[in-house]
């Protein structure tokens, strides 16, 4: 069994919108012993819902469509659909009264543009949206199954839990796969897959994955039997140990946050290049609260003075040792770390763009690196941000 996603909206292709229900559908359906097979993104104009539908029903078994199904003109999906399976569309008069109610209920009266969303597909089953006022639709069309639902992820993703995944379990087989991690940082996707090729099990089912300094191996592992697991795992440990950041699917914060709690260490940071990016990420971990101590923002030669209580030294090898030290002394934390750089698009210094310097201090040392970034502005942040937290936990397992 094949399940596509037809996703309808403008907005997303003009980049104004990400489809963050693509890859929270993708993780609903996996961790529920499904998959997501195909995905097509097409604007709001009729003809490419109807072409990017038919794509879609000839390769899939289910069609789930999410957008469009709102009270303005430009919300066609549901009636593009109704056309292409030749379904008439009835007014549903007891959803009107329910749309009307929530109106009610706020002290308002119901838009005439609303009716639309209550003219529901004859013989369609009707899904109850608790967190807005177009229903989801369920039709079956011979042995297919198309599923619309509406497109804000606070609609979408309740309807897939409470509704989809309930139809999909008792209707279809599940078909888990048991997949293994391996989280890698500081390596060149080709390089490792170059280097593992030459001990990895023949069969294996083994995917790549490159994300801003982070590289994800993903491999199935009922592609292999357990003793070609056993000495493939030893195998990257013996040929990748120092690149190894875990052996599970979990964000780069929560392995220095795990970090952070087992070692029972304090941290502050000093940020001028990632503008707040680090801290960001690390205070994502619940229970942070009692190792990171405090974090600074030093965007501008006068913060960084300001923190200082000094002139800046435009040398910023020696005045990242700096910010870090004095991070340590200002907060009495285990350990502190900062950061400079230029992000671009223009260096408004000598030194060139992705050009990156972090300091880690602790009681006893201070360790310095020097990193060059590629990459547009927003790209350089984000792995100038990676590139602290994996340098900081190298820091810590070395010292502890």
């Amino acid at each position: 069994m094949k399940i596509g996603l037809l996703t309808v909206g403008t907005e997303i292709l003009l980049g104004d919108t990400v489809n963050t229900n693509l890859s929270k559908l993708g993780s609903i359906l996996y961790n529920s012993g499904f998959y997501l097979n195909k995905e097509i993104t097409v604007s709001d104009e009729r003809s490419e819902i109807e072409d990017g539908f038919k794509y879609l029903y000839e390769s899939c078994e289910v069609i789930i469509i999410c957008g469009g199904l709102g009270p303005t003109e430009d919300d066609i999906t549901k009636e593009s659909i109704s056309e292409i399976l030749d379904i008439k569309l009835v007014l549903d008069k007891n959803h009107v009264a329910l749309m009307e109610n929530r109106w009610k209920s706020r002290g308002l009266k119901m838009p005439e543009t609303n009716i639309k969303q209550a003219m529901i597909p004859e013989n369609a089953k009707k899904l109850i949206n608790h967190n807005g006022t177009a229903p989801g639709l369920h039709m079956r069309d011979k042995d297919k199954n198309v599923i619309i639902l509406p497109g804000p992820p606070n609609e979408f993703i309740p309807l897939v839990n409470e509704e989809l995944i309930p139809f999909l379990q008792n209707e279809y087989d599940i078909k888990n796969k048991q997949y293994q991690f391996v989280l890698f940082y500081n390596q060149a996707e080709s390089q490792l897959a170059q280097e593992i090729n030459k001990f990895k099990p023949d069969g294996i089912d083994i995917a790549y994955l490159a994300s801003k300094g982070v590289i994800k191996l993903r491999y199935d592992l009922k592609s292999i039997s357990n003793k070609e697991n056993l000495k493939f795992l030893q195998n990257l440990k013996d040929n990748f140990s120092e690149d190894i950041l875990a052996f599970e699917n979990i964000p780069l914060y929560t392995i220095i946050g795990n970090l952070l709690k087992e070692k029972n260490l304090t941290l502050s940071i000093v940020e001028s290049v990632t503008g707040g990016k680090i801290t960001s990420k690390i205070t994502q971990v619940p229970g942070i609260s009692n190792h990171l101590i405090s974090s600074d923002i030093v965007y501008t030669n006068f913060a960084k003075s300001k923190f200082l209580e000094t002139e800046v030294n435009n040398n910023w090898e020696e005045l990242v040792a700096e910010l870090s030290i004095v991070s340590i002394s200002k907060y009495n934390t285990d350990i502190a770390i900062s950061i400079l750089g230029e992000a671009g698009p223009l260096s408004s210094t000598d030194y060139p763009i992705g050009k990156i310097f972090i300091s880690i201090s602790s009681k006893k040392n201070t360790q310095i690196t020097e990193h060059k970034l590629n990459g547009n502005r927003g790209e350089i942040i984000d792995r100038a941000a990676n590139k602290a937290i994996w340098q900081l936990i190298k820091y810590i397992k070395t010292l502890y």
